[in-house]
């Protein structure tokens, strides 16, 4: 009975993987950047709660420092184009307009268009440089088609987050910004611009899977919130003139 017990048990591990696997080889196709919790299902079709990790947190701590979205992550395999040499998986995250369809082959990824709205996050729990100024915005993402390939991303991504607001500055709200990620192989270029409010930001850098962000800006102040918003540009980096210097990364 117990050697029957354990081969049921082997068998349903094998033919249902718990979904909990699928969370390790997120970690390593992030670089530990992204990760599961609360896991149910199998790995064929299950859901979790999708977190961003802070890349500067401990490996190894008791909880990990990031940033879990709002919702639920929900998947479901497709084994269909096996016989092609792939794997067809399907993703929806609560906010998004229609599941995010993937094709999984050997030493590639491509997937679909789309776009997801989230409600107010709070982006301190991103870690460095969030967690200095500790913004809060609701967020809009669209993004093409994209391909992902051992030598790089190529896809295009646009972000846009308004109502943004700091538990360190009395103006509210500080503004809105658009955030523009293009890649091609290698690298994807980044670039931020403000449309609109007090807080004016702008800069671009790069962004890659083993080095991250990489970012070199200035923000400064409408005339009228100048001095309402001078310790907040204090903290965002350094001052030169009206002007404060930012820079993310090496």
């Amino acid at each position: 009975m117990v050697a029957a017990a354990a081969v049921g048990a082997l068998l349903a591990v094998l033919l249902l993987p718990p979904a909990a696997w699928l969370d390790g080889a997120l970690e390593r196709a992030s670089y530990g950047r992204i990760r599961l919790a609360q896991t149910e299902g199998t790995l064929w079709r299950g859901s979790a709660r999708l977190v961003l990790i802070d890349p500067a947190a401990s490996p190894d701590p008791p909880v990990l420092g990031g940033m879990a979205l709002p919702g639920r992550l929900h998947w479901s395999v497709d084994l269909g184009p096996v016989l092609e040499g792939a794997v067809g998986l399907a993703l929806r995250l609560d906010g998004m307009e229609r599941p995010l369809r993937i094709r999984l082959a050997p030493g590639s990824l491509a997937g679909s268009g789309g776009t997801l709205d989230l409600p107010s996050l709070p982006l301190e729990r991103l870690g460095s440089p969030w967690n200095t100024i500790q913004p809060a915005g609701r967020v809009s993402i669209r993004w093409s088609e994209f391909t992902l390939e051992p030598d790089g991303f190529s896809g295009r991504v646009t972000a846009v987050i308004r109502e943004v607001t700091s538990s360190l500055s009395p103006v509210r709200p500080l503004g809105a910004y658009q955030v523009e990620f293009d890649g091609s192989r290698e690298t994807a270029r980044f670039g931020m611009v403000t449309l609109e409010g007090p807080l004016r930001i702008e800069g671009d850098g790069t962004w890659t899977p083993r080095g991250g962000l990489r970012f070199a800006g200035m923000a400064w102040a409408d005339e009228e919130q100048e001095a309402r918003l001078a310790p907040l540009l204090g903290l965002i980096g350094r001052r030169a003139g009206n002007r404060t210097m930012i820079r993310v990364g090496a």
